[in-house]
C-alpha cells in the first residue's frame, strides 16, 4: 500500500522548497540552462526525487508556472461572464505585452520541443486551470448566461493573444476586450 501524502507535512515542505528553487533559478538563468540537478542542488534534495516525481525538468518547470499562474491570477467572479472573461484576458494580454512577458507563456514555449512529445505534459499541467474556467462557464450557465464552451473560449481569446505574443503583434486590454467581445456576440 502507497503511503498518502500528508498535506502540509515533509511532502509539501519538500514540493515548496523544490517550486522556490526552481522559480529562483528560472529568473536567474532562463529555462534553456536550467536541469534537474541544478534545481535538486538548490532544493537540499537528491535529483532522483525530483525525477520520479516530475519525470524531466519541462514537466516541473510547466507545474511551477501553472501554480504561480493559480496564485497571482485567480479567475474573478464578477458577476456577469463578460465581467468574468474581461478580468481574464486583461492580465494575459497586460502580462504578454511586458518587456519582461509571462512567466507562463514562456514555460508553454518551452515545453512545445520536440522531446514533449503528443502535448500530454502540457494538457495535464493545465487541467487545473482548465477546471477552473469551466466552473467560470458553468457560473455564467447558473445566471442565465450562454457562455461559450472551454474550447470556444480558448479558440477566440487565449490562441490569438498568445499567437500575437509569438509574433510581435500589439497587445492591450482593449484588444482583450475585442477578442471577449467577439465571443460573447457569436454565442
Amino acid at each position: 500500500m502507497t503511503p498518502k501524502p500528508r498535506p502540509g507535512g515533509r511532502s509539501a515542505r519538500n514540493k515548496a522548497a523544490v517550486f522556490e528553487a526552481t522559480a529562483a533559478l528560472l529568473a536567474e538563468r532562463g529555462h534553456e540552462a536550467v536541469t534537474m540537478t541544478d534545481i535538486a542542488e538548490r532544493a537540499g534534495m537528491a535529483a532522483t526525487s525530483l525525477y520520479r516525481r516530475w519525470g524531466d525538468v519541462r514537466a516541473l518547470m510547466m507545474e511551477v508556472a501553472v501554480e504561480k499562474l493559480m496564485r497571482e491570477r485567480p479567475l474573478l467572479d464578477t458577476g456577469s461572464l463578460r465581467g468574468d472573461l474581461l478580468a481574464w484576458a486583461r492580465p494575459i494580454a497586460t502580462s504578454l505585452a511586458s518587456r519582461e512577458g509571462s512567466s507562463f507563456f514562456r514555460a508553454v514555449i518551452a515545453t512545445t520541443t520536440p522531446a514533449g512529445g503528443d502535448g500530454s505534459l502540457r494538457r495535464a499541467a493545465l487541467n487545473r486551470r482548465s477546471e477552473q474556467m469551466e466552473l467560470m462557464l458553468e457560473r455564467a450557465r447558473k445566471r442565465g448566461e450562454k457562455p461559450p464552451d472551454l474550447v470556444e473560449l480558448l479558440d477566440h481569446v487565449l490562441a490569438p493573444l498568445y499567437m500575437r505574443a509569438l509574433f510581435g503583434r500589439p497587445l492591450s486590454k482593449a484588444v482583450a476586450d475585442r477578442l471577449v467581445d467577439r465571443l460573447i456576440a457569436r454565442s
